[in-house]
């Protein structure tokens, strides 16, 4: 399945839109009734991203992308400037050739005119294959009537990178009961974060007992617990 990439990597010299002389800048990313958004910084001219947006190249029905840059405002949300792409001049990209390098791109007003501000994007299309995809913020393909195009935005999810992480417990040796005149029931607990998981209790009374039995956690990235 092809996907269209657009990468919002930074901005730079945005204006100030506030009375106050300040820039509150997100970055939306418009591809016919699809828009995803980055999050949105305070007081900032030269704000930084690097988020990457995937839209399936089955539900395009649009013949170009608009990435624009907004001021967030508690009324309503200020038009910085825009840049757009036709679809049929985004060049193809399939792993291993190398990744598509960001560029600056002059933002433009809604009439096609240069504006102050600058926007360093990357637009390709790519596949599932595409080292983007796991980090990629993907457009819902929620089906839409005819008469509610016009107000629709669609929803946007993250589509997390996930590990699988198996710990194999087999036994353990000379035990020291508390109570020296006999052994408790033995288990073996993990943690993992805020993941606990626990063996069966050891069939096997002694100093030396025996599970030999997994314990599987499923972590998001990156894995920096610590094991206890």
């Amino acid at each position: 399945m092809q996907y269209l990439y657009v990468r919002v990597v930074k901005a730079k010299d945005l204006p100030a839109k506030d009375v106050t002389g300040s820039c509150d800048p997100y970055v939306e990313v418009k591809l016919g009734n699809y828009k995803g958004t980055t999050r949105h910084f305070e007081k900032k001219t030269n704000p930084e991203w690097n988020q990457v947006f995937a839209f399936s190249k089955d539900r395009i029905q649009a013949s170009t992308v608009e990435v624009l840059v907004k001021d967030k405002d508690l009324v309503k949300d200020d038009f910085i400037g825009r840049v757009s792409f036709d679809l049929n001049e985004v060049p193809k990209r399939v792993p291993p050739d190398s990744p598509l390098a960001p560029q600056w791109y002059r933002l433009e007003d809604r009439k096609g005119d240069k504006v102050k501000g600058e926007l360093m994007l990357a637009v390709w299309m790519g596949t599932q294959a595409d080292e983007a995809f796991p980090d990629a913020w993907h457009s819902d393909a929620a089906t839409v009537p005819s008469d509610g195009l016009a107000n629709i935005r669609s929803k946007v999810y993250l589509t997390p990178k996930l590990w699988y992480v198996r710990v194999n417990v087999i036994e353990a040796q000379d035990l020291i009961p508390s109570d020296k005149g006999r052994f408790p029931e033995v288990f073996v607990k993990v943690m993992l974060g805020n993941q606990v998981l626990r063996t069966r209790i050891s069939q096997v009374r002694g100093p030396n007992p025996m599970w030999n039995e997994d314990l599987m956690f499923v972590a998001a990235e990156p894995l920096r617990s610590t094991w206890f």
